[in-house]
């Protein structure tokens, strides 16, 4: 909420605001939605599977050996955008060129 927040304020002040997060709750996506100006919700939609192979931060390794709780998509909940702007399926087949090129034709449309 803090990142929502922030990027109204800016907003506000007629600053335009991009910012990557991982919006895990449905309250958060309807807030943004009623609150800031030209609210553009693009959802990168990628398999756990994919999730778990990159795993920069080894946090599903941590997960399965029982060190932490509470990891997103596997014992927490997540609530995936209903109606996203624009929502982009992650594809072993799509590289990322592709799927940029797919975000900037699909932004022209909002």
């Amino acid at each position: 909420m803090r990142y929502s927040r922030l990027c109204k304020l800016l907003t506000d002040q007629g600053i335009n605001v991009v910012i990557s997060v991982i919006g895990l709750f449905k309250e958060l996506h309807t807030w943004n939605r009623e609150n800031i100006e030209n609210y553009i919700e693009i959802f990168i939609d990628t398999p756990l599977d994919e999730l778990k192979r990159r795993d920069p931060k080894g946090i599903y390794k941590k997960f399965d050996s029982g060190e932490i709780k509470n990891v997103a998509g596997i014992d927490l909940k997540i609530d995936f955008p209903v109606n996203p702007d624009v929502h982009l399926k992650w594809s072993s087949n799509n590289g990322v060129d592709s799927m940029f090129q797919e975000l900037l034709n699909n932004i022209k449309h909002c």
